[in-house]
């Protein structure tokens, strides 16, 4: 092969992503979703090449001067020929360079830790929603009042409540009425009740035995809230179009995590995107779909949730230096490469790698546990808390009843 001129390419190392290993023949083992498809392209130019590393290791951010940043500058200033790694095609970059017909499309999303699970102290309130509660209490109050006027034999207020809420606790109602019209009343009550009652049961049981995940945030205004709040925070590359993008956006709450990140510094380098500094309950990294799964995990972890809704659509192309002379042929070797399918297959295989290896992880994180003590200590806090008062009242009616018979004591004398 004549390697008198050698094509040059702009990259970035990102473990996953495009990893390179130079052999001690001076070939380069390839690895990661890039770094194979761009072997196979390498394949089918037949030509020799050299990489070139951006000393930022940036994408390409436009400075004040007129001049870009990583990759997109080595491409504009002819010092490389072509540049790879998930880069997307802009207006402003079109000005210094081409790109070639895209090998893939993509979402901007972001991709958050899932908080966990919630705490089960008050497991016992879940099985219904606050609303419910509330209308059965309502219930509760109306069913004891309609008693009160209805019922032939009259029993306090007090009382009729308290026996109401009992039967559904599965306690006996202890009202006598023999009347046929108050007799269907108490079988209307009986049935409510009964419904109620099993209906609680099955539930809790269920929220007992499987851990009630926590709702994450799933899109980008929901987002923008917590980060406005200062509870949570948006990292991206710097030198990603994405954050340009989101400060143009015509919606505000792009907006505002645009001037977040800006004002805050929130950039990540990309082979940084896996750290947990990143991506956990309260960070969310920014990029393209396939990019964040290959470096987070897919959805098929439950350990991260991916936005619901995206910033933009875009294409993932190779960017070229201007009048790049096999950008024809570079064009049709990724034509030919698209109608196969070879990248969804390499995102497929490099997917499938991540699966295997966190095979073991997923398995225990999905283990049954036994219920424990902390999962009741909620209903036995109830509990203590209604010890508590009962005998409290005890001692109150105690001291009373002590303080009448004294009274009744000295009025004898």
């Amino acid at each position: 092969m004549n390697c008198s001129s050698k094509l040059k390419i702009a990259t970035v190392l990102v473990n996953r992503q495009m990893e390179l290993k130079h052999l001690p023949d001076g070939k380069f083992e390839f690895g990661g979703s890039e770094g194979r498809f761009l072997e196979i392209v390498l394949k089918a130019l037949k030509s020799c090449y050299e990489f070139i590393f951006p000393e930022d290791q940036e994408w390409g951010r436009l400075l004040p001067d007129g001049n870009w940043t990583g990759m997109i500058g080595k491409v504009q200033t002819g010092e490389a020929d072509i540049a790879i790694n998930f880069l997307s095609p802009t207006m402003e970059r079109m000005l210094v360079a081409d790109f070639s017909t895209p090998y893939l499309g993509d979402e901007i999303k972001f991709v958050i830790g899932k908080p966990g699970t919630v705490s089960p102290t008050l497991a016992f309130l879940y099985p219904f929603s606050y609303p419910l509660w509330i209308l059965c209490g309502v219930v509760l109050f109306l069913m004891a009042l309609v008693m009160l006027f209805l019922l032939d034999v009259k029993y306090p207020f007090i009382y009729l409540f308290i026996q109401t809420f009992g039967s559904i606790l599965r306690q006996p109602l202890g009202i006598n009425d023999i009347s046929v019209r108050n007799r269907l009343l108490l079988s209307t009550w009986w049935f409510f009740a009964v419904i109620i009652s099993f209906s609680y049961s099955a539930v809790l049981l269920s929220f007992l035995t499987v851990p009630i995940e926590e709702e994450p945030i799933k899109t980008f205004e929901e987002l923008s809230v917590a980060v406005s709040r200062g509870t949570h925070k948006c990292f991206t590359s710097k030198g990603s179009s994405n954050l340009r993008m989101m400060l143009f956006s015509e919606k505000e709450y792009m907006n505002t995590i645009g001037k977040a990140i800006e004002d805050n510094g929130w950039y990540f380098k990309y082979n940084e995107v896996i750290d947990s500094r990143y991506i956990n309950p309260t960070s969310a990294s920014l990029g393209p779909k396939s990019m964040l799964q290959i470096n987070s995990g897919s959805e098929m972890f439950s350990s991260v949730q991916f936005s619901t809704d995206s910033l933009i659509s875009s294409s993932i192309v190779f960017a070229m230096k201007k009048k790049f002379r096999l950008k024809k042929k570079l064009n049709l070797i990724i034509s030919r490469l698209n109608c196969a399918g070879m990248y969804q297959k390499i995102l497929q295989d490099e997917s499938m790698k991540i699966w295997l290896s966190r095979l073991n992880e997923t398995s225990e994180a999905e283990s049954i546990n036994p219920l424990k003590l902390s999962d009741l200590s909620g209903a036995f806090i109830i509990l203590l808390v209604g010890y508590g008062i009962s005998f409290i009242a005890f001692m109150i009616e105690i001291i009373i009843t002590c303080l009448k018979k004294h009274s009744i004591n000295r009025l004898m004398l």
